[in-house]
């Protein structure tokens, strides 16, 4: 059944017929045979809404790129984490010193009984360490460092000092001296950075941009969703308008054969056959307006539904049976309360006001002083080895022990104020933008519902007057056979008929564009058209 068809039948289904039991009016004139619209052909495929909203789900350019924003999410969310993931350091120093030592005369007995008889003192280390140093998501910072210093210095390159025959001072026991130390240190914040709050605030900020991203994503998928559908809407319209068009234009054609027949015997003007020429070069610009349109719209599916634009390819129709016909009811309370639950663009509002407050939490944070609580343990084995410095360890009774307490305060701290006000700013930036689209939001549903009302009042409206129009057209044209009237009247009846046979379905088109709208404004546009986009996140 041609979409014109149903149109007529629009006014009976509100009265709440099934369509199947519905009839045309028995005053409706024959109709010929639907034509095919202008560039295109019988063996054009025709698609289905469904196949269309896959295609964009699938190809669209705008949702692949945007379907990148939640991934770059977790990645920052990982690289976030990122920051408590323990590090391997090592290192390797060597160091030359050489300083005078500072004796007088009368201490040189002294310096050579115990074996510091040089003036310069020399020394050679060379060091290695290394270990693994992270933070906690607590603020805590451990360094855990083992190194060895091999030592070759003036004490223990030399001998034990012989004065006249007698040896003064033992002999060096390690040359060179291998001191080697392992120690664990902590560092706790008290005040500043003290916490997971403080700690994990960009991890929390990452996950609320992430969870940020996914809603807009969602956002863009729903608005194409509708786009796809609104289109498709449009190119029905166009196929249906080009077909009243084309009836109209067959019908001003034999309009202008009748009045030149009348013509040739006697019984008509020349004006009239004028006026029902110009009628019908009329109908045949409305028809090219309406084919242009058709291929507009064509177009607009092509660039939503495809990832490249080749104007070459083959024309295609759109399935007339995605024009529904039923009367249609909104709930406006069950409607606001899914705009608040499911709209995502209201959605990443909220979550973005919500990131807000972490930024604020950690700025505070960061105006407390610093007060660190510093640890450290460890132990100190000295020998003639690397390893059996470390083996000798085992002769300490006790590790070496320390800790402390130190403290930081900013005098004024202007960076610690001027980021709490921006945090604070950005808060209430967030809460703007809020309330900003929560107004947006509601006008835009209020709109949705006045238009579905609107449209099915226009339904009734211009069945009524596709009928009269229908009628005029019917008794001017037996009025002309009988010289009563003018080829201008008639030309005139057949225009009005064919603007309101186009602005019947356009208030059909535009009955459905209505609830597609308000689907997508409430939130429930997938579940509308019955496409799973679970994926598309």
């Amino acid at each position: 059944m041609s979409l014109h068809r149903l149109v007529l039948l629009s006014v009976v289904a509100c009265a709440g017929l099934p369509l199947a039991a519905q009839t045309a009016p028995d005053s409706a004139p024959a109709t010929p045979p639907a034509a095919t619209p202008a560039n295109t052909t019988e063996a054009d495929p025709t698609l289905d809404l469904h196949a269309l909203l896959v295609a964009a789900l699938n190809t669209n350019l705008e949702i692949r790129a945007k379907r990148i924003d939640p991934q770059i999410g977790e990645f920052r969310v990982s690289g976030a984490w990122g920051a408590f993931d323990p590090s391997w350091v090592a290192g390797y120093s060597y160091i030359s010193n050489e300083r005078p030592q500072n004796y007088s005369n009368g201490s040189m007995t002294e310096a050579v009984a115990g074996g510091r008889y040089a003036s310069i003192y020399e020394e050679d280390i060379r060091r290695t360490q290394t270990g693994l140093v992270g933070k906690l998501p607590t603020g805590t910072q451990y360094e855990l460092l083992t190194g060895t210093d091999q030592t070759i210095n003036t004490s223990i390159r030399r001998p034990g000092t012989n004065v006249f025959g007698i040896q003064m001072t033992p002999d060096p026991r390690y040359t060179p001296e291998y001191t080697s130390t392992t120690t664990l240190t902590i560092t706790q914040p008290l005040l500043k950075d003290f916490g997971f709050k403080a700690n994990l605030a960009e991890v929390r900020l990452q996950k609320a941009a992430t969870q940020i991203a996914r809603h807009e994503l969602e956002t863009t998928v729903q608005r194409v969703l509708r786009d796809v559908t609104v289109a498709a809407l449009e190119m029905a319209f166009g196929q249906e308008n080009i077909r009243v068009k084309q009836e109209a234009v067959s019908v001003a054609e034999a309009l202008v054969r009748d009045n030149q027949r009348r013509f040739d015997e006697g019984r008509m003007a020349p004006i009239d056959i004028t006026q029902s020429q110009a009628r019908l070069s009329e109908a045949r610009e409305e028809l090219l307006l309406s084919q242009n349109f058709l291929a507009g719209r064509r177009n607009t599916l092509r660039e939503i539904t495809r990832d490249n634009f080749d104007e070459s390819s083959a024309a295609f129709l759109v399935d007339p049976s995605i024009v529904a016909t039923r009367p249609y009811a909104a709930d406006r309370d069950r409607g606001l309360a899914s705009l608040f639950e499911r709209n995502p663009a209201y959605l990443a509002a909220v979550a973005t006001a919500k990131s807000e407050d972490i930024r604020v939490a950690y700025a505070k944070n960061q105006r407390y002083p610093r007060v660190d609580l510093k640890a450290s343990v460890g132990y100190i084995g000295m020998d003639n080895g690397y390893l059996d410095s470390y083996r000798d360890y085992s002769n300490r009774s006790q590790p070496n022990a320390s800790i402390g307490v130190v403290v930081n305060v900013p005098i004024g701290d202007r960076t610690g104020k001027a980021r709490l006000a921006e945090a604070r700013s950005r808060k209430t930036q967030a809460l703007y933008s809020l309330k900003r689209t929560e107004i947006t939001l509601l006008s835009a549903f209020d709109n949705a519902l006045r238009e579905i009302t609107n449209a099915q009042q226009r339904n009734l409206l211009v069945a009524d007057t596709v009928r009269l129009a229908r009628n005029a057209v019917d008794v001017e044209t037996k009025r002309l056979a009988s010289g009563l009237t003018t080829s201008y009247n008639v030309a005139q009846a057949q225009r009005d008929f064919s603007s309101a046979r186009s602005r019947e379905l356009a208030a059909l088109v535009d009955l459905n564009k209505a609830i597609i709208q308000y689907h997508f404004v409430v939130g429930t546009l997938p579940e509308h058209l019955r496409v799973d986009v679970t994926t598309a996140d």
